[in-house]
């Protein structure tokens, strides 16, 4: 019975051992896991951008077409003439006001896709793009935003993702100087020759920004 007993044990000590081969296993399986999670981070992170600029282009367009739409509305249905118009977030009661009910019937687009968007507003100059109807002005509406965003805008609304530039001097925020510039200099910009909707970039250095624009208004 004792050895009977002994040998039963000696069994059960030699079977109680570690089994060590497994977990290396997976601690080496473990090991590739995280080294692939970290060299795919950087590319992940990139599809993150990428995927975020597509997004707010697809937005700022549609906020682009969604001020044409109340421009037609005043030019068409309110026989607004050229220059009659209100562009003022301010004018929401006339006819001739594009904010206003009676009006262009939409409300001021946001300026959340802006580049920065607690400062930035939509500005509303009269400027030539060359190659839209006569040499003109048109009623254009702009607004700031970022190079990534700018060139997801141009690929998206004119199939190329670039962001052509022009010198628009020291600013391209105020009328003025955005309707002269632009007139100027749109032709070298052959991306965006004769389109009513895109990106550019301001390449003075005192303005170096990106910059949405859409025709409200071809004469």
């Amino acid at each position: 019975m004792t050895q009977s007993f002994k040998q039963l044990t000696g069994r059960q000590r030699q079977d109680a051992g570690i089994a060590l081969g497994p977990i290396i296993f997976i601690i080496a399986i473990l090991a590739i896991l995280a080294a692939a999670i970290a060299a795919g981070s950087g590319s992940f992170n990139a599809s993150t951008n990428t995927e975020g600029n597509r997004t707010k282009a697809s937005g700022l367009i549609q906020q682009g077409e969604n001020l044409k739409i109340g421009m037609d509305r005043l030019t068409m249905e309110n026989g607004v003439a050229w220059g009659g118009w209100n562009i003022n977030t301010t004018g929401t009661v006339n006819t001739t006001d594009l904010f206003a009910p009676a009006g262009g019937g939409i409300s001021a687009p946001s300026i959340a896709l802006a580049g920065n968007a607690q400062g930035d507003v939509w500005y509303y100059p009269m400027a030539n793009i060359n190659g839209l109807g006569t040499t003109a002005d048109k009623q254009l509406a702009v607004l700031n935003t970022t190079q990534g965003i700018c060139q997801e805008i141009n690929n998206r609304a004119n199939g190329s993702a670039t962001a052509p530039g022009i010198d628009a001097g020291g600013t391209m925020k105020t009328n003025g100087d955005l309707t002269t510039k632009i007139s100027v200099n749109m032709t070298s910009a052959s991306v965006l020759y004769g389109k009513p909707v895109g990106c550019l970039q301001n390449t003075n250095a005192a303005d170096g920004n990106y910059y949405f624009y859409q025709v409200l208004f071809i004469q």
